[in-house]
């Protein structure tokens, strides 16, 4: 059986023992076949989190991984490693037992949000720099797949740093189970005696997956695919008013702004650019493993890479308001392919063209990150004296450019 069939297999097994949520579970194979995988499951309690974590565990490491539970008192030696006594009392030497959550390339955290702040912190540094430190030494970490699953809604929860989220690829929710579906789940818990997750088989080694991993991390994109990913990520970037660096935030931040209406005026924080690095990783393990990945594909993907990563100015459901969210972005891609813009930017970087830069003045008005580009070539054109600094669209729209050329209000 090659590779591909025995992630199939894989996908197929979990599938067979967990009811419903058919593409999360797809999302969330795909989403392991690239390096140091860090997965993220949010729902409330007793919809599956731990059951579909421990699944995917053991399809690909048998019972040989390490869970760490957020709901009991997790001590630094059960995360990083504690200090062996016996060679600092015989020998004077500091020598770390490393924890087996460290040592071992299966790693599951079981109710994150219980995590207590000291041992996120451990938890965020390895996932960060691949290491992990103790008593003043350092372990490297290999290559590893990591599962975790919370409650954010649960009144025990810690708050945890928005950069530590960062670092999961993506984030799937479950939902409860509809009528039909429960009845499922009554022959599945029969069929298995009450046991579903010991029988679970392992489907393929570790071994197998680097070897999967290496085959994807080979996989080429288009630059139509590598552009769309960037387009998207930027969107959810963009802020005439370097909403980044301002102490004040939407909405406060988007009165008077000619954009209100537009993606950016619903989002407090933008994306980081791991976005994208996730987005890479998902656009080629579709290819790899299905065969094809288009834009509709990267556009749906896109859904399980920013719930975790976004801080809007307005939440209600999560979800939903992602989903809203890239519906609107769906709008604005069709919009620029019917406007033909990007051909029309690429003419512009060539050469100066007047009928050309009025139809992109116009354009640029309805569109921040098509207007931050124009932007970057009107300063080429006004150092070569080719047009006045009073000329440019953010001149008359009484916006100014900085002096390193960015776009500011």
């Amino acid at each position: 059986m090659n590779l591909r069939n025995k992630i199939r297999k894989w996908e197929n097994e979990v599938k067979s023992r967990f009811i419903g949520h058919e593409q999360s579970i797809h999302l969330m194979i795909i989403n392991q076949l690239h390096p140091r995988s860090t997965t993220l499951i949010r729902a409330p309690r007793g919809l599956g989190k731990s059951t579909l974590m421990l699944l995917m565990l053991k399809g690909i490491c048998g019972d040989d991984f390490v869970v760490v539970s957020g709901a009991s008192e997790v001590k630094r030696g059960e995360v990083v490693g504690r200090l062996h006594i016996p060679s600092l009392e015989k020998e004077g030497v500091e020598r770390v037992l490393w924890a087996a959550f460290v040592k071992s390339r299966g790693k599951a955290i079981d109710e994150v949000n219980r995590l207590n702040p000291y041992t996120t912190a451990n938890i965020h540094h390895l996932m960060q720099f691949g290491e992990v430190w103790a008593y003043g030494k350092r372990a490297r970490i290999g290559d590893y797949l990591l599962v975790a699953n919370e409650n954010p809604m649960d009144a025990t929860s810690f708050i945890h740093p928005q950069p530590f989220y960062d670092r999961f690829d993506v984030c799937l929710f479950l939902r409860s189970l509809t009528l039909s579906e429960k009845f499922q789940l009554q022959e599945l818990l029969e069929k298995h005696d009450g046991n579903i997750i010991d029988s679970m088989p392992q489907v393929l080694s570790f071994e197998e997956l680097e070897e999967a991993r290496k085959q994807v991390s080979q996989i080429e994109l288009d630059p139509d695919q590598i552009g769309f990913i960037n387009l998207i990520v930027r969107d959810f970037q963009a802020c005439i008013r370097d909403k980044e660096n301002s102490e004040i935030k939407p909405p406060t931040l988007c009165e008077g702004c000619h954009f209100i209406r537009d993606i950016c005026s619903k989002i407090r924080e933008p994306l980081s650019e791991r976005a994208t690095v996730a987005l890479v990783h998902l656009a080629k393990a579709t290819k790899w493993l299905d065969g094809k990945c288009d834009l509709e594909d990267i556009l749906r993907m896109a859904f399980w890479i920013l719930p975790h990563r976004l801080s809007l100015v307005r939440t209600r459901n999560v979800p939903a308001d992602v989903r809203e969210l890239l519906e609107a972005e769906r709008i604005k891609m069709a919009d620029r392919d019917t406007r033909r813009q990007w051909s029309i930017l690429n003419e512009l970087m060539k050469g100066f063209d007047p009928s050309l830069y009025r139809l992109a003045r116009e354009v640029a008005v309805e569109d921040v990150v098509f207007a931050e580009e124009l932007t970057k070539i009107e300063k080429t054109w006004i150092r070569k004296d080719i047009i006045k600094q009073d000329e440019t669209l953010f001149s008359q729209m009484d916006w100014k450019i900085s002096s390193y050329g960015d776009a500011v209000f």
